[in-house]
């Protein structure tokens, strides 16, 4: 019991000294290795600027998924908490809620590997691996996983990321 607990208090440790770690902002160009055509320049539409999100509340009881960018400074990009269909995201340094159209491939209730989001100016495709056999109590560790937005001239730009799915237990 006492091993649970600690587990989670370091946990919890690990996600908030990682928020307060994240402080710049990323282009989504791409990838090195990808054969995929993705436009990247500096002239490009203002949605291709993912920045980092600020330090996201769980209030008791609840559960989220927080993905961080595999990027220098590993920046949070992609917050959602489970009990809701949005994600949050900052484009551009401007918050944007993205509702979820589609999910596939659950993990736990709430939490799918597969998901798509959007508003009227973005779409964005959410492909994750979870690592098996753990639960809520103890967190779930997202080793990999690939966002994909979509700009409005139809652009894409990719973004490896990886996260966990986190629950604030408190009593």
């Amino acid at each position: 019991m006492k091993n649970n607990s600690l587990f989670r208090l370091l946990l919890l440790a690990a996600v908030c000294l990682s928020l307060a770690a994240c402080g710049a902002d990323i282009g989504l160009g791409k990838p090195p290795g990808t054969t995929r055509s993705v436009v990247s320049t500096d002239e490009k539409i203002k949605s291709d600027r993912l920045s980092t999100l600020p330090a996201q509340k769980l209030d008791k009881g609840e559960c989220a998924i927080f993905l961080w960018s595999e990027n220098v400074g590993r920046p949070l990009v992609f917050a959602q908490n489970i009990k809701t269909d949005k994600a949050s995201l900052l484009i551009n340094k401007a918050a944007m809620t993205l509702n979820r159209k589609e999910a596939t491939a659950p993990v736990i209730p709430g939490f799918f590997a597969k998901q798509s989001f959007s508003n009227d100016e973005i779409y964005l495709d959410v492909r994750l691996r979870s690592e098996a056999g753990r639960n809520l109590y103890e967190g779930i560790k997202i080793p990999s996983g690939i966002l994909t937005v979509r700009n409005p001239d139809r652009s894409e730009n990719i973004i490896s990321v990886s996260g966990l799915l986190g629950c604030n237990l408190d009593k």
